[in-house]
């Protein structure tokens, strides 16, 4: 029987006319070249000899729909005559020819189409896997949280195993594993030695030369022979092993198993080595975080350690400098009582040297209660309020009247100064500090003045105490601010130095700033910076 005309000679498809008893009748051109047959088979060809031997029991009931529903297309497995097999789609129609019902199939081999969509399948599954992993990363907080991640999200979108294998010496010690055969890590041995054979399956490999090593016919690869048969049970089909990183050193290896073989193609491959290095990436994070750790841990203890001693020393300052005033009011106490008793029965060097006594004993019980006052200011707290910087003004100019009518000076407010955030009487304290050392350090060539003003500046007040006194150098004004620290001698200027540390602390307190700029021999400006009320 011949129906099939030239142009189905030479279709692209195979097209076959088979009985409805399953005898092969009639087949193009195509049929030979894909199935490998001669033109003189054909008389003995059964579709049962096409069809893949897990596919025969389907036959009869094929060929009983396609005579039942007229037409059918289905996919199966044929068989070529080599024995070799192939998935292809079927379209079956039942006709009459020449008074005979026959069934005409046309064929087309899909193993590209099945290959691509496996492809797809694979990549899909890679990259839920890939994804999943990063998020696992993102949470992992720990190197075992890491490793059990990225393992188990492996497994949980299709790849038949993932394992962790850290470098332990000249071994490689599974660690995290998850999937099919996992069991099988338990007593594997895996080096790194170049010369042992250990070494030289794909996860030693990847860990000695810092670069993925791919298997992807794991069932016949030289280099995964002493596991062949490990393989061969669990399904493996294809495995790929990445090296990890910490500090740019190897470290071990992740390694994962397909059961498809051909799996880990260019793609997958670099989709699988960016996650390895993302799982370095983090390792580092994790290492850099604990050190940090560490090292605030440390910090934490050398700054209590700093705390204790520095309370201590304040405590030694405060016992010190109130335990000494005693001594010395009784050194000045007893001087005087001396002199008094003595009157007129003593030299005029005597009295002197009485004289000296007195003033050196003041000048210590000053010293002490400046200290005692520097080491309160350093721990007491601050309560904060609105306060009128300009009536804390007036009463610093009441308290220094004395000292400025001596100076030959005056102190010009330049209006209006501001209500800012502080304490009344420390601000005070303030105001009569610096205003001390203005008249203190008057020039004696030219008439003392003193201006007093405030302009507003991020938020707050920008005060200035602008004095045309002897000014201070440029090397000593890092200085100042120093506790008993003098840029004069003491009969010259007179004072312990310790005005400034305590203005300073005050300023620190008010969460403020504090400045000075000077011109030797011109003149100096004080700068503070105060919150202004909100």
């Amino acid at each position: 029987m011949h129906v099939l005309g030239i142009a189905a000679q030479f279709a692209n498809d195979v097209i076959l006319v088979f009985s409805l008893a399953g005898r092969l009748l009639e087949a193009n051109e195509r049929f030979y070249d894909l199935y490998g047959y001669r033109h003189d088979d054909v008389a003995d060809i059964t579709l049962s000899d096409i069809r893949s031997l897990s596919c025969m029991d389907s036959v009869p009931a094929d060929l009983k729909r396609a005579e039942d529903e007229g037409g059918v297309t289905f996919e199966t497995e044929h068989r070529r005559k080599d024995g070799s097999v192939f998935p292809v789609e079927v379209s079956s129609r039942v006709v009459e020819i020449k008074g005979t019902r026959c069934a005409v199939s046309i064929v087309r081999d899909i193993t590209e189409m099945k290959a691509a969509a496996a492809r797809i399948a694979g990549m899909n599954c890679l990259f839920q896997t890939v994804t999943a992993a990063h998020q696992a990363l993102l949470h992992s907080s720990s190197d075992d949280e890491v490793f059990a991640g990225i393992c188990s999200v492996a497994t949980a979108f299709g790849l038949k195993m993932a394992w962790v294998g850290l470098v332990d010496g000249n071994e490689v010690t599974p660690v995290r594993w998850s999937g099919n055969g996992s069991e099988y890590l338990a007593g594997i041995m895996i080096r790194v030695d170049p010369d042992d054979p250990r070494s030289w399956g794909p996860t030693g490999k990847a860990i000695r030369l810092g670069v993925p090593v791919v298997c992807n016919d794991f069932q016949n690869d030289p280099q995964t022979a002493p596991w062949h048969e490990r393989g061969r049970a669990y399904g493996w089909g294809a495995s790929a092993a990445f090296p990890l990183f910490r500090r740019s050193r190897t470290c071990g290896a992740f390694t994962i198993y397909s059961d498809r073989p051909d799996f880990f193609g260019p793609d997958e491959v670099n989709l699988l080595e960016d996650l390895a290095g993302n799982i370095s990436f983090r390792l580092d994070q994790i290492d850099i975080r604990n050190e940090n750790r560490e090292l605030e841990g440390i910090l934490q203890k050398s700054l209590q350690s700093l705390l204790d001693v520095n309370i201590e020393l304040e405590r030694f300052a405060e016992i010190y400098s109130h335990d000494l005033q005693e001594p010395v009011r009784n050194v000045v106490s007893f001087t005087q009582f001396l002199e008094r008793r003595l009157s007129g029965k003593l030299d005029a060097e005597t009295q002197s040297l009485l004289k000296t006594i007195v003033e050196a004993a003041m000048r210590i019980r000053q010293l002490n209660f400046d200290l005692l006052e520097f080491s309160r200011s350093r721990h007491s707290q601050t309560a904060l309020a609105c306060v009128d910087s300009e009536t804390a003004v007036q009463y610093a100019c009441g308290e220094l009247e004395t000292s400025l009518e001596q100076a030959g000076g005056q102190i010009r407010l330049h209006q209006p100064l501001p209500q800012v955030l502080g304490n009344e009487a420390e601000l005070r304290q303030v105001f009569i500090n610096l205003l001390s050392n203005a008249i203190k350090f008057a020039s004696p060539m030219r008439p003392l003045t003193i201006d007093v003003s405030a302009t507003p500046e991020s938020g707050g007040w920008h005060f200035t105490i602008q004095d045309n006194g002897i000014g201070i150098e440029d090397q000593y004004l890092d200085k100042v601010f120093t506790v008993f620290f003098r840029l004069h001698a003491l009969p010259e200027y007179p004072g312990s130095g310790v005005g400034l540390a305590i203005t300073r602390k005050i300023i620190d307190r008010h969460d403020g700033r504090i400045w000075i700029e000077s011109r030797y021999g011109v003149g100096t400006s004080v700068h503070f910076w105060l919150h202004a009320v909100k």
